[in-house]
């Protein structure tokens, strides 16, 4: 017996050195065949076993490989995928990687889930990290524009940190949001723009987001994709995915640095008169007005102020420095995956004593339990700090509006004690300067964010995830103006408080599954979400402050209009979606959304919706076969779905009180402040797509196109009601509005090899046109913002300017009995238009100029949207060159209007200069009147512009520094680069910029009331990682 056992262990130890003795190992070197640059993290893997290595930092790997292993596979992240036999007299091997173009195995982030590209059947636009603008002042807004087909973001301002206007596939309703619904790592995130303590400007709330932090963006434009979030998904959906804590797999710690240090100034400067040209225009507007001018300024040859021209817009403005520094930790095994990163940005704006400075931190953790259970916890903190000044408006404390009003003969100090003095004149105006300097708009902003899930693979294919989200906001504003600045009689210091609080509570549990069959794949996905919402404000405003140098809203005497509210709301929903396919050629998807709101009545609580989408790839199919040399992937894609927007009031469906001021019997009044309204419902839009995606010369051409009609229906609107009920009008659905349009995108990589040239182009157009409105009525918003069945949302509606009366016998009006008159103004005994006055086109010909005559002058939304940009590289040289467009938008410049109508001593733009001054000129600029009693400054075509512009949006220009370089400096990769931002605007504006709108409504669109500049910058970065 003993002899048999020792006889099998001998076998056994034979066996296990014959074994040995077949294996051996192979080393090889990784490196990619056009630059030649080594490849660090290459998986080679023995192709059919799950043995396998990575590359080490000088592009190295070594295995070992027995008998029966016949090849090894060998892929990286945007390389194809390459598998070469083992030959058995060869122990080394050099392996060249081609660059994989715009790979279909790519996965992307849908709502509920990913999907891999090539099956992707809606309409869905992504932007990789590398594709964002990183010196985008961390807006992640500004980063997105001219890179989306259909998506139109105007920024409201050039201030850090300001919101943005953003229409996907245009503007859907009238008085709700048109703003997308972002979701970030799988939190919605729907607050709209903050807007300032004045009311002068906007924030937007994601401008908390390091754009470093993000990994990817992708933007769901279709009902189809963006319908599984039902009642939020009308104006499209935004979903970004922030970097690491993502995969398992064995990475060694990498720690990434970045700065970048960036000057900056205003892109261009306004035109406006000196001094010896605004004092002969301003004489010259008294005497138009039957007035002498008297001031000594003016007149007085020996005035200190005669001689002398103080450009307002270079002591308000300044070329400032911005530094933003980032570092980050990644990495993880395979049970636990980790990012933490920091940054932290300086960006002083553009104009004198403001600072704006932003902390962010991040952390991502992923980690497995065993074998079928995996968790997440994701937590993120924005402090945003801003001093700032009121920047646009009619506000008389707006020091960037009064210096461009501010006339040149005034000097912001004292010439005689150089002293910096708050009124110029004898009190004519407030100094901008001492107001930039002595008047402090304060923007404090804290944002936390968490996510928590757990995911249970309950068997193969089927998961079940937990997910808890939180999110809490705090928003404190203040300004304070001091008695100097107060026209008041007694003059005092004046504050302002406001502090903003917001929490949201989600919880989200999805059963998922996900099989194969053969030829055929099923994914369905089953949910539910409830989320809780509550906001709490608080506003004061104080005067009489004890103690100036501390100008807090607690060291206010007294205390007025002091209020505090608070909203709370809540949303229960339940979703499903089945997406299927065979073979990769035939899909399929539908999804269902049912979700009830508390901001409605008991009757309309709830509301449905669902999509369907179908795609066929015929590129398969056996007709195909004679294009398999150059078609690499074709597939057409359609989809119809419902989607909902609930951006009411949370109480808009119950009736409110209020108490007054008034006392009955001794006792305050309570009164209604609401009628209740429990029929209020959803505003619905349908969205028909169909869609084309072609793939040509293995990805070097991807051509995507799309085609949609998008009708919204029950639109919120302020119906009329009868006096009895104490109120003019309440809360009805009403109405619709209708979007067409195209979108095209066009991917190339036109040169390969050492010298490479990459090229992505996307044009876009957009058609809108209101197709109901209460009683079929115009609505006008604004001044001049017009709502009309049959035409767009916000088009403009004012005179029309025909020219300028030469001479007073030029305005003849024949009379219907044929004697002849004068057209006049505001009734037929008016007064006469005369030489110099604005020419007006008489709508309705009864020879008076009234509201009547007012028409259709231009539309606000541009007719083609678009960009492109161009990469070539040279080994490690890479050049970026990104352009944006915009053409047939037009723009009302009032800005330009009110300076020009000379209603004070304000100064006039160079464009005056060609103003009517005697009988017989002939010019297209009225004559400048003191007051202007003849309105030849009233809204009209003469103050519209075109707002057409090409841009250079950015051009950067990098370089990669060598490995070898690199790893005597310890460093795993680094790269230097320079770059410019807005560098150059082809446009026929006269404004500071064509992309403009100060207005803060969704209906108001292309207004410039004299916005915040946008600024041009140069930047000088570096990025190492470790």
């Amino acid at each position: 017996m003993k002899n048999k056992v020792l006889l099998f262990f001998i076998g056994v130890i034979l066996c296990s050195m014959d074994l040995f003795a077949q294996e051996r190992k192979i080393s090889g070197i990784v490196k990619g065949e056009n630059d030649q640059e080594l490849i660090i993290g290459a998986n080679v893997i023995i192709k059919g076993t799950r043995r396998g290595t990575v590359t080490n930092i000088n592009g190295k790997f070594t295995i070992s490989v027995g008998q029966s292993d016949k090849e090894l596979e060998i892929s990286y992240v945007g390389m194809q995928k390459k598998t070469i036999k083992l030959e058995a007299n060869k122990s080394s091997y050099v392996i060249e990687l081609e660059e994989e173009y715009n790979s279909l195995e790519d996965v992307i982030v849908i709502g509920y889930g990913t999907q891999a590209k090539r099956d992707v059947i809606g309409s869905i636009t992504t932007i990789s990290s590398k594709d964002l603008d990183s010196n985008s002042g961390g807006n992640i807004n500004t980063a997105l524009q001219g890179k989306i087909p259909g998506m139109q973001i105007i920024s409201t301002s050039g201030e850090p940190g300001a919101g943005s206007l953003i229409q996907i596939r245009g503007a859907s309703s009238i008085n709700g949001s048109s703003e997308p619904l972002y979701i970030i790592d799988g939190t919605p995130i729907e607050s709209g723009n903050i807007s300032s303590i004045d009311g002068d400007a906007t924030f937007s709330p994601i401008a908390g987001i390091n754009p470093n932090d993000i990994e990817s963006i992708e933007v769901l434009k279709d009902a189809a994709s963006a319908a599984i979030y039902g009642s939020r998904a009308a104006n499209g959906i935004v979903m970004i995915t922030t970097k690491g804590g993502n995969k398992f797999e064995k990475m060694a710690p990498v720690v990434t640095l970045s700065h970048t240090s960036s000057i900056v100034s205003i892109s261009r400067k306004l035109d406006a008169m000196n001094a010896e040209q605004f004092r002969a225009a301003y004489k010259e507007a008294r005497e138009n007005n039957n007035q002498t001018a008297e001031q000594s300024w003016i007149v007085n040859p020996f005035h200190p102020y005669y001689n002398r021209t103080t450009d307002w817009q270079d002591v308000i403005f300044r070329t400032a420095y911005q530094t933003r520094n980032d570092i980050s930790v990644r990495g993880g095994n395979n049970s636990f995956s980790y990012g933490v990163s920091a940054g932290y940005r300086d960006l002083k704006p553009v104009v004198v004593n403001t600072k704006y400075n932003q902390i962010n931190l991040r952390t991502n953790f992923v980690y497995k339990v065993g074998k079928r259970i995996t968790g997440g916890t994701k937590v993120s903190f924005s402090n945003m700090n801003y001093t700032r000044i009121l920047s646009s408006g009619s506000n008389n404390y707006s020091a960037l509006r009064a210096a461009l009003f501010t006339n040149p003969c005034f000097s912001p100090y004292d010439p005689l004690s150089g002293e910096l003095v708050d009124w110029l004149g004898v009190r004519e105006q407030r100094n901008p300067l001492a107001v930039a300097t002595k008047v402090p708009i304060h923007f404090k902003r804290r944002w936390f964010t968490m996510n928590q899930y757990i995911q249970v693979n309950l068997m193969k294919g089927l998961d079940l995830r937990v997910s808890v989200s939180g999110d809490i906001s705090r928003t404190n504003q203040d300004s304070f103006m001091p008695k100097e600045f107060d026209s008041n009689t007694p003059a005092r210091d004046n504050g302002k408080f406001r502090q903003s609080e917001g929490q949201t509570l989600l919880n989200e549990n999805t059963l998922s599954y996900s099989g194969k069959f053969k030829s055929h794949r099923l994914n369905v996905v089953l949910g539910q979400s409830l989320q809780q919402d509550k906001t709490e404000t608080i506003t004061l405003n104080g005067n009489g402050y004890i103690d100036k140098s501390v100008i807090t809203i607690q060291n206010a005497s007294t205390y007025t209009n002091i209020s505090r509210s608070e909203s709370e709301r809540a949303l229960l929903s339940f979703f499903g979606r089945v997406s299927y396919d065979w073979k990769g050629r035939y899909l399929a998807s539908a999804t269902i959304r049912n979700d009830g709101s508390s901001r409605f009545g008991k009757n309309k609580r709830f509301g449905t919706f669902p999509s369907v989408s179908m795609g066929w790839r015929f590129s398969d199919e056996k007709f195909m076969n004679f294009a398999k040399g150059f078609l690499r992937d074709a597939k057409i894609r359609g989809s119809i779905g419902v989607t909902g927007n609930q951006t009411i009031s949370n109480y808009a469906a119950l009736g409110s009180y209020t108490a007054s001021s008034n006392k009955y019997d001794g006792n305050v009044e309570i009164l209604y402040n609401a009628m209740p309204n429990d029929i209020i419902g959803w505003e619905k839009t349908t969205q028909y797509n169909i869609g084309l995606d072609l793939s040509f010369f293995k990805g070097r051409v991807v051509f995507n196109a799309d085609a949609y009609v998008k009708k919204t229906k029950d639109l919120l609107f302020d119906f009329p009601v009868s006096y009895y009920t104490g109120f003019s009008a309440v809360p009805r659905n009403y109405g619709s509005v209708e979007n067409k349009g195209l979108e095209f995108l066009l991917e190339t990589v036109n040169l390969t090899g050492r010298f490479k040239w990459k090229t992505s182009f996307n044009i876009s157009m957009n058609r809108n046109k209101i197709t109901e409105l209460p009683n079929n009525e115009d609505i006008i918003i604004g001044n001049f913002s017009l709502g009309r069945v049959g035409e767009p949302m916000g088009v403009f509606y004012a005179h029309r300017a025909l020219g300028v009366y030469s001479k007073d016998e030029d305005n003849v009006y024949i009379l219907p009995n044929g004697q002849k008159d004068q057209i006049r103004k505001g009734a037929s005994t008016g007064d006469p238009f005369k030489g110099g006055d604005m020419i007006w086109e008489d709508i309705d010909g009864n020879g008076v100029i009234d509201d009547n005559d007012r028409v259709i002058i231009g539309d606000p939304n541009p007719k083609f949207i678009g960009g492109m940009s161009n990469t070539f590289s040279y080994k490690g040289i890479s050049l970026n060159i990104m352009m944006q467009w915009s053409y047939g938008n037009k723009v009302m410049n009032e800005f330009r209007r009110t300076r020009n109508a000379m209603r004070t001593t304000g100064n006039l733009g160079q464009d005056a200069l060609a103003r009517w001054k005697t009988q017989g000129d002939i010019t297209n600029f009225p004559m400048i009147r003191y007051q202007d009693k003849m309105e030849n400054f009233r809204p009209s075509s003469f103050n519209m512009e075109d707002g057409s512009f090409l841009r250079i949006k950015e051009v950067t220009l990098s370089y990669n520094i060598p490995r070898k370089w690199c790893k005597k400096a310890f460093l795993k990769s680094a790269n230097v680069y320079i770059s410019g931002t807005n560098l150059l605007t082809w446009s026929k504006y006269s404004g500071y910029d064509p992309e403009v709108n100060t207005a803060t409504s969704a209906f108001i669109r292309g207004v410039d009331n004299g916005a915040f500049p946008k600024s041009r910058s140069y930047n000088l970065g570096v990025n190492l990682t470790f």
